[in-house]
């Protein structure tokens, strides 16, 4: 029993200088574990994420597991709706509600569109691509807004979700894999602990890396395996039949990338380039918008915070009137 004490007693003492000399990032709760998509927001929940004493941002998801106010699902839209795909960039990690760029984008959009922000913080192209498939076509949208940040073509191996097979999209489930913690500790107070945040993240890591190395490694020896020419080449597969795909259905699709951060993947950049002047999407990198702007990050650690949302919703914006016009 004493020894028990004891260790409660240095949990105790760690979790207060933590709190009060190195508070760590918390965010509760967090994703649930989901086969189809290895992690998915709850539904109907307002989450905290913060780093006390520094910032605290509150994120609040409806009943289809969106940011954002839910759109209704139906067969007939007296509205144009607007799907928007991505990671935390799209969801909003680093603004408070109501400032997310798919946020604003509705509101410069004003009458007779709507925004649904399909969002969520981790995810790659995989998980996107299904989560439209499955979901975001119920609102025959009249364009798509995809973001691309550096993590994506990683997180794809992390969450193969969807593959390419002779030219069509095929869906696989996921065992929990190094996901099925979510199932015990997502909404768990541990989520709360500066202890267990500590040590989060790396751990995480670690284990990340394990998976991302045997799937680099699975089929290895052909000349374009080198190390992280899979991810590319996963990527822009991925990317080239959705685009296409989109195509077909006349569906715009834009191509937004957080600021730089396709140039160090050329294989990526070149299938962008190449499918906008076949006319598939319309790529534009963020870093054009902000590019006389200072001081536009969040205090979070995001590239985007308020005012690059702002900016960038905003231009979105026009760029989506002026394809509805034509």
């Amino acid at each position: 029993m004493s020894l028990v004490l004891a260790v409660l007693g240095v949990l105790l003492a760690a979790e207060v200088l933590l709190r009060c000399f190195y508070p760590q990032e918390s965010m509760f709760p967090r994703w649930q574990f989901s086969p189809r998509y290895c992690t998915l927001l709850y539904e109907n929940t307002t989450m905290v994420h913060e780093r006390p004493g520094r910032w605290r941002f509150r994120y609040t998801t409806n009943e289809f597991q969106y940011r954002g106010q839910a759109v209704p699902i139906s067969n007939v839209y007296e509205r144009r709706n607007i799907v928007v795909l991505g990671d935390s960039y799209t969801f909003g990690h680093g603004v408070n509600e109501g400032e997310e760029y798919p946020a604003i984008l509705a509101g410069e959009l004003k009458e007779g569109f709507d925004v649904v922000n399909l969002g969520v913080g981790g995810w790659g192209l995989t998980q996107e691509i299904r989560r439209f498939y499955e979901f975001g076509v119920l609102y025959r949208p009249r364009a798509v807004v995809l973001q691309f940040s550096a993590n994506d073509p990683r997180d794809d191996l992390v969450c193969a979700v969807t593959t390419v097979e002779k030219g069509r999209f095929v869906f696989h489930d996921r065992q929990a894999g190094i996901h099925w913690i979510k199932q015990y500790l997502s909404r768990s107070w541990i989520q709360k602990s500066q202890v267990y945040n500590l040590f989060r993240d790396a751990v995480y890591r670690h284990f990340e890396a394990k998976v991302v190395e045997g799937a680099q490694g699975a089929g290895a020896g052909k000349p374009e395996d080198s190390e992280g020419a899979k991810e590319e080449i996963l990527y822009a597969d991925l990317l080239d039949a959705f685009a296409r795909d989109l195509g077909k259905a006349g569906i715009p699709l834009i191509l937004l990338s957080v600021n730089g951060q396709m140039h160090t993947f050329p294989r990526i950049e070149k299938q962008a380039l190449e499918l906008q002047s076949q006319g598939m999407l319309h790529y534009v990198d963020a870093a054009q918008w902000l590019a006389q702007e200072t001081d536009y990050a969040s205090p979070e650690g995001h590239l985007w915070g308020k005012k690059a949302h702002r900016i960038i919703g905003s231009r979105l914006a026009a760029m989506i009137r002026e394809e509805s016009a034509r």
